[in-house]
Formats: C-alpha cells, structure tokens, sequence
C-alpha cells in the first residue's frame, strides 16, 4: 500500500478548495458591459454640400462603444463618416496620425462602414467600436463623399463637434 505524496494532498485540497462557485462574474458580450457615458453629435453641411447626420455614441466599459450614426443627403449617394479628435474648426491632417495638433483619427478605418442613403436620402449605420473616448479631449464626426483615398478629415462635406454626457 502507497501512501499519498505531499502533492497529491496539496492538489485534492486546491480542488475541493475550487469546488465553491466563484463570484466573479464573466461577460462574453459587449453589450452586457455598462453604458458609463453617452456622445452625441449633429453634423451640418459645409457648402456646398447638402449631407447631414446625427451620431450617438453609447460608451461602455469593457473599452468599447455602440455607435449609431443617421445621415440625410442626396438619394443614392454613399458616404464615407469617421470620428476625429479635434472639433470642427480644426482642417488640418495629423502627421502620421499621432501629432499633437492636426486631425488624429479615433479607432480604425475598419470600424467606420461606409453609408449609402436610400432613394429618400436616408440611411443608419451601427457599428461596434473598440477604443475609450476621453472626456477631456474634444472630438468631432466628419463626413465626405465616398472616395479611394484615405479620408484624414480634411475639408469634409460635413461635420459636427461630439458632446458628452456622463450616465449617472
């Protein structure tokens, strides 16, 4: 007859130790994290383009946010939208995208699809994006005509400075 090594005892006392439920709660879902803060912006038309759009951004925690953006333009026309830090009044691309002043693209190209209005002239994307607004800094949602060149946020045909509104 064996007796049981030092190990065994160790690792049966880890298990039965593990056996209790964990109340750590596990979230697979982005959706399931918490909204912390909302984003809203309205874009006007810079002349003499006629598109418009209305943005909501629902910041999450779990370092991601649900975006709806809403665009009003001319029938069948597709459009390119991205958010970028800096407002309206800033028309100048960063260097590389990461010098302090200029137009510092927000996420990924890839986050933004691009939006075809219907025969009204209307159309509403949702996207999920990854990547943490902050509240200090000031951003803004541009749109342009659909177009094969990187969009640097440069002259759109319209923009909209993002607003910030904590949950509490």
């Amino acid at each position: 007859m064996h007796r049981p090594s030092a190990l065994l005892l160790f690792v049966l006392a880890a298990l039965a130790a593990c056996s209790g439920s964990n109340p750590a709660e596990v979230r697979t879902e982005g959706t399931t994290f918490p909204i912390v803060a909302n984003w809203t912006a309205t874009s006007s038309p810079i002349a003499p383009a006629t598109v418009t759009g209305a943005l909501t951004v629902k910041q999450r925690l779990g370092f991601h946010a649900d975006v709806t953006f809403s665009v009003t333009g001319p029938p069948n026309a597709a459009f390119q939208w991205r958010i970028f830090k800096r407002d309206c009044s800033v028309n100048v691309a960063a260097v590389n995208n990461t010098a302090a002043t200029g137009l510092v693209l927000f996420a990924t190209t890839q986050s933004y699809p691009d939006v075809t209005l219907d025969a009204a002239g209307k159309a509403t994307v949702t996207s999920e994006i990854a990547g943490w607004l902050d509240s200090l800094t000031a951003y803004s949602v541009r749109i342009r005509p659909t177009a094969t060149t990187t969009f640097t946020g440069v002259n759109p045909a319209a923009c909209g400075n993002l607003q910030y509104a904590p949950v509490k």
